[in-house]
């Protein structure tokens, strides 16, 4: 991953355990975590918001799909939320600030995280999500991809390393589900 002589730290989400693992320098994390599908959204929250944001699509086998997009109507309400995480590899990116989310680490996809990548079809097949992506903490919304971490205590910990560890922090994301495109059903054995 990392060029010759550049200090690197792995973390791992396996998407299929809701778990976010790794060690950044001394600091070593095993902890809850959601993505996709509005899961991940603060317990408690009102009813009409618990509606307007589909909670009720977190327990769905298409909210656990890395090809599920979010989609909104006209006025922006959502008519579906989006998936999981796509599977590959994210450098890690310190955000002080971000104007939504606040303290975040936004993930910047890597080239292995662009398609989806299954011994079923000889070429990469793109999922069609977006490229922004985060780890940032539970609001009355969930998750769309993002990751958002249960305990907000271990989130900060995790943006702390992030933030002063001096070499490059990347995330693998593993054991994602995906449908594969109906056009290519027929090709597929």
């Amino acid at each position: 991953m990392a060029a010759k002589g550049t200090r690197a730290a792995a973390l791992v989400y396996d998407a299929a355990g809701e778990v976010l693992a790794g060690t950044i320098g001394p600091a070593s994390f095993r902890m809850s975590a959601y993505s996709g599908g509005s899961r991940g959204h603060r317990a408690g929250v009102k009813p009409g918001l618990a509606n307007q944001y589909l909670h009720n699509q977190a327990a769905t086998l298409s909210s656990h799909l890395a090809t599920t997009r979010e989609i909104k109507d006209s006025q922006g309400k959502y008519k579906q939320r989006g998936g999981t995480l796509p599977a590959g590899h994210y450098a890690c990116h310190y955000i002080a600030h971000h104007h939504t989310f606040g303290e975040c680490i936004q993930l910047l996809r890597m080239a292995d995280a662009a398609a989806i990548y299954t011994p079923f079809y000889p070429h990469p097949i793109p999922h069609g999500r977006g490229n922004d992506f985060f780890i940032h903490g539970t609001g009355p919304k969930g998750s769309d991809g993002c990751i958002g971490p249960a305990i907000e205590a271990e989130r900060f910990r995790l943006n702390k390393a992030v933030k002063h560890f001096r070499g490059k922090v990347v995330l693998e994301v593993r054991n994602v589900s995906y449908l594969l495109p109906p056009e290519l059903e027929h090709q597929v054995a």
